[in-house]
């Protein structure tokens, strides 16, 4: 019963089973190789059978193990190793199938390994999910076959093995060493600082180039060089990631909704606030909900904004900014930095909140950070062919000068406003920061 069950019969085997039925049909237009064709059914069965007992020897001779991480990145490349040692003492061809999670839908995940000898392989194969949440993997298929390729005996192991997709970690880990550096994130241009932040740093050996308002004079004595004070951003700021959860974040790009890329920057965003030693918190609302973790700068407030984050789901109801200011006031009591993740599709839906959003930034410093459809870009950059198409770039154009507008409006009421591509995000969220640190504003 075990050999029929483990028994599979690849391509080849009933390519040798039809070169068979057609010997038959020449045989028959030239009689003359009736015999080869007579023989060739046998000496295919002597081979199928050969191989069948190399294969089913006694004793396991396959085991295969899935190496993962234990927590996924969401929206990058993860990477999945399978590793095989088998005790077969000649050359072994093995297709390997993983059962992944059916939330990928793939079934392309099919690998090939070929080892001579008894020894050890590995495949690797990558998976990026575009949700957060469980996903469970199967087992591991390994087909093993000969050098004759005729007949399979599959292989099962491993059981079901549930991972877990948080915001993207290897997203964050990109832009860690911004947080040690002057320069800002890629893409940003060195802002000048108007002024000295009163945080004392260190005395340091003068160079040209530092200001000579600086110099210390008692450390120069001492030294007999010019030494200077070196000073540094005042640390330990409350800023707080506000992340909408209505349904205008529910618009899907490439896969990942924009919420999705607003957990992935609010994460990369907290570890640099970190970094630099402010304080960072949380602050995800819709209408009537929220979920808020306080500012901070103790050794877990990271894995504590992960484990947040990564519970957070879209709620598909108008988002409510009445509600948010009501949050802030009972929730946040000193001036903080707000930096709010939100969109919104039209300019009249920009003012109906426009005085919840001027509630925010007046007892705060308020940062808007929008979405810019990337699609419709796309579209007015493509080269018109009919009068149909050039009305539409007409409207799609009218789409992003109303994006431009909505931010010219916000920074009009003095409200600190950026608008960026999903995929530009986190690099534009990390260069407003440190722009409004920078300036001295936080």
């Amino acid at each position: 019963m075990r050999l029929l069950k483990e028994t599979f019969l690849p391509a080849r085997f009933f390519a040798g089973m039809w070169t068979g039925v057609l010997m038959l049909v020449v045989a028959y237009v030239f009689p003359v190789l009736y015999p080869v064709a007579l023989a060739w059914p046998l000496l295919f069965g002597l081979l199928a059978v050969t191989e069948l007992f190399l294969l089913f020897a006694p004793g396991r001779a396959v085991t295969a193990e899935r190496l993962l991480a234990e927590k996924f990145s969401n929206g990058d490349d993860n990477p999945v190793e399978i590793r095989i040692a088998h005790r077969y003492r000649f050359r072994t061809f093995f297709r390997i199938v993983d059962e992944a999670p059916v939330e990928w839908q793939r079934r392309d995940l099919e690998q090939r390994l070929a080892v001579s000898g008894p020894g050890t392989g590995r495949v690797t194969y990558l998976l990026c999910p575009t949700h957060r949440g469980a996903y469970a993997f199967g087992r591991i298929r390994i087909f093993a076959s000969s050098f004759l390729r005729l007949v399979e005996r599959r292989y099962s192991f491993g059981e079901v093995t549930t991972v877990a997709v948080y915001p993207s970690y290897l997203h964050m880990r990109k832009y860690e060493l911004i947080a040690f550096g002057k320069q800002q994130a890629y893409g940003g241009r060195r802002i000048r600082v108007a002024g000295v932040s009163t945080s004392f740093d260190q005395i340091k050996h003068y160079v040209p180039g530092d200001d000579p308002r600086t110099v210390n004079w008692k450390a120069t004595a001492k030294c007999g060089r010019l030494m200077v004070n070196s000073y540094t951003e005042e640390r330990s700021q409350p800023v707080y990631c506000l992340v909408d959860k209505g349904r205008n974040m529910q618009s899907p790009f490439y896969g990942m909704t924009l919420l999705d890329y607003a957990i992935n920057a609010s994460l990369a965003l907290s570890d640099i606030v970190l970094k630099k030693g402010d304080r960072s918190g949380l602050l995800a609302f819709s209408r009537l909900q929220e979920t808020f973790v306080k500012a901070d700068n103790r050794g877990g407030q990271l894995n504590a904004l992960n484990e947040t984050l990564y519970k957070q789901r879209t709620a598909f109801g108008e988002t409510d900014f009445e509600y948010l200011c009501a949050v802030v006031d009972r929730r946040i009591q000193g001036r903080s930095l707000l930096i709010l993740f939100t969109n919104f599709e039209s300019r009249n839906s920009l003012e109906r909140q426009l005085p919840a959003l001027q509630r925010l930034a007046d007892k705060h410093l308020l940062l808007v950070v929008l979405f810019e459809n990337t699609e419709i870009k796309k579209i007015v950059q493509e080269v018109p062919e009919t009068l149909y198409d050039i009305y539409f770039q007409s409207i799609a154009s009218g789409f992003i000068r109303e994006k431009s507008q909505m931010v010219r409006l916000l920074r009009g009421y003095g409200i600190s406003a950026i608008s960026c591509s999903p995929e530009q995000l986190t690099v534009d969220a990390i260069n407003a920061y440190l722009g409004l640190k920078e300036r001295g504003s936080v």
